[in-house]
């Protein structure tokens, strides 16, 4: 008999001011961490997270235009969303993209951010959303989590 591996979920919320959360199967906190600044830290964090997390599955939340917004910042965001894809695919690291309104859906949230904070703290009280040298809840870190635990619950 076969015995599967439990797999742990990256959670990637992948704006500028996003976050990097990792659940295992159990829907336990791994770590958390706000968006690394420049493409070099984002891709030496998922090397690192991918040595720690032997069966890690990436779960990014789908990037899109947003009205009003420039052609140069539009490229820039889209430009750091296909990091994640490259990463995942040079690592061989299983990848999932998911539209906003899918998760939250599916995690019973509105656009707002704020509800995103207080789920996130209801079902993860453990976890810390004020960063090091920050005064407010992180909503990144707390959509990162709550979209690996949108893949934790799908069992991707």
């Amino acid at each position: 008999m076969t015995r599967r591996k439990a797999k742990q979920y990256l959670g990637v919320d992948p704006g500028k001011n996003g976050g990097l959360c990792v659940v295992d199967s159990n829907g336990t906190p791994l770590e958390c961490t706000r968006m690394p600044d420049g493409t070099a830290r984002i891709i030496d964090w998922l090397q690192q997270a991918n040595n720690r997390y032997p069966n890690l599955v990436m779960i990014a939340e789908l990037a899109q235009a947003m009205p009003k917004q420039g052609l140069t910042s539009t490229f820039r965001y889209a430009r750091h969303f296909a990091t994640f894809e490259v990463v995942a695919i040079l690592l061989k690291i299983p990848y999932v993209e998911v539209r906003p309104a899918v998760w939250k859906k599916a995690m019973g949230l509105t656009q707002k951010k704020t509800d995103s904070v207080v789920a996130c703290r209801r079902l993860f009280p453990t976890i810390e959303l004020i960063p090091k040298g920050c005064r407010a809840e992180h909503d990144g870190i707390a959509e990162a989590m709550l979209i690996a635990e949108w893949g934790r619950r799908k069992n991707l």
